[in-house]
């Protein structure tokens, strides 16, 4: 199965804002108080993408692959909640069109209280060059 076709959008809110509310919204362990973010705002070539972590590893160097339709529909459901929240902008609103898909999200207001465990290190992928 392969997917590298990330959803261009527009940020309509300060980015920090975006990726501070991403780091919230993914797979969560409840009883650890642990939040594994699912998707990542990344810039490449002056374009704001949204993309599952998994698909960043496809964009390096043919990264392996085992992402499912799970994970797309994730990312999806996750680019919808932003588009209602008023945070972004999809230049690709038919993708993103409502799910049935259940997202963990992290209240701000419990941060605090729990721990952020990224996948993948998005600075690897941000970039403003050729290689996408």
């Amino acid at each position: 199965m392969d997917y590298i076709d990330l959803i261009k959008v527009v940020p309509i809110v300060n980015e920090k804002i975006i990726k501070e509310t991403l780091a919230r919204m993914g797979v969560a362990n409840s009883k650890k108080k642990i939040i594994y973010p699912s998707c990542y705002l990344i810039l490449r070539d002056g374009d704001y993408y949204l993309a599952h972590f998994k698909e960043l590893f496809l964009l390096k160097d043919g990264g392996y692959n085992n992402i499912s339709d799970e994970d797309i529909n994730r990312r999806n459901a996750i680019a919808w909640n932003l588009v209602n929240w008023g945070l972004i902008e999809s230049l690709d609103p038919e993708t993103i069109e409502p799910h049935d898909k259940y997202i963990y999200v992290v209240s701000y207001s419990n941060k605090h209280e729990w721990r952020v465990n990224h996948k993948i290190n998005t600075y690897a992928w941000e970039s403003d060059s050729e290689g996408m």
